[in-house]
């Protein structure tokens, strides 16, 4: 059963709704604005060239070391991240994401996989729950 404090937290979240475009797929939340796209052909390729760059930092890291690595993502967009970590790099993922309807729209319009044992999506508010000991591991 959903508490009245869940259903005010939920009754502030914007809409999430997605267009497309020509072969790539947009997901808004309560505006124009994108706020993250997908190629729809090419689900698991990062379209967005900002969020490529958010990936520049791996770099760094020996390419043999990086799949053995685990990204936490604060918030999961149209989850290009978690989607490119996930299948492309073979890396485990954690994705924090406080709206729902978020979760809802990227397992259904931009395929992201079902939780196994490499991906895991909380429902939660990112500044919140990384304060959980298992995620200081």
């Amino acid at each position: 059963m959903t508490d009245k404090k869940t259903k005010t937290r939920l009754s502030t979240l914007p809409e999430v709704n997605f267009s497309d475009y020509g072969d790539v797929r947009y997901l808004h939340l309560g505006t124009l604005w994108v706020q993250g796209s997908m190629l729809i052909d090419e689900p698991y390729e990062i379209e967005l060239e900002y969020v490529q760059r958010m990936m520049a930092g791996l770099l760094f890291f020996d390419p043999l070391a990086v799949p053995k690595l685990h990204a936490m993502q604060l918030g999961l967009g149209s989850a290009a991240l978690t989607k490119f970590c996930y299948k492309k790099l073979r890396m485990k993922v954690t994705a924090i994401e406080i709206n729902p309807q978020v979760i809802t729209a990227c397992r259904t319009w931009f395929k992201l996989p079902k939780d196994d044992k490499r991906l895991t999506v909380i429902e939660a508010d990112a500044a919140l729950e990384i304060r959980k000991l298992q995620h200081h591991e």
